[in-house]
């Protein structure tokens, strides 16, 4: 299985109008890494706008050592919108990456707090709200989808 992160908004609180304070930057990756320490066969890929600005050794050397191996790349950054919408949806940019990297059918599942983003694939969102991050119940839908893959 496939987990596309994103990370302002899921591995940390996010408000719109003022930086994240230090103190809160990153605060549920710890809590994440223990979740993905249950499920070894989860893989992640960055889709986070960080990959637009931060060079992906940084941001693999945000995860521990463990985790680290299991980061498997980051999304396309938005291109020429390949589906005549317009613009380009986060759940474009997954299919995209999905395509290039072993076919649209992998088992998958997405961590963001942009449901918008995801008009045919929220089936496959675990939706966190903005402005706490992963919560209680994020972390349980997201287990949810690591045991039914896990099933498979």
């Amino acid at each position: 299985m496939i987990c596309f992160l994103d990370f302002d908004g899921v591995l940390h609180p996010e408000a719109l109008d003022a930086p994240i304070p230090a103190e809160q930057e990153f605060c549920h990756l710890g809590a994440l890494e223990a979740v993905l320490r249950e499920f070894p066969q989860v893989l992640v890929v960055i889709s986070s706008s960080w990959r637009e600005s931060v060079e992906m050794p940084l941001m693999v050397g945000l995860f521990s050592e463990d985790i680290q191996p299991r980061i498997i790349g980051a999304t396309p950054t938005a291109g020429p919108d390949p589906y005549g919408k317009g613009h380009v949806l986060r759940e474009d940019e997954i299919r995209a990456w999905l395509i290039a990297n072993g076919g649209i059918d992998q088992v998958w599942v997405a961590l963001d707090d942009l449901e918008h983003q995801f008009v045919q694939h929220r089936d496959r969102l675990v939706a966190c709200d903005r402005g706490t991050g992963l919560d209680d119940r994020s972390f349980a839908e997201l287990r949810q989808h690591f045991e039914r893959a896990a099933a498979l």
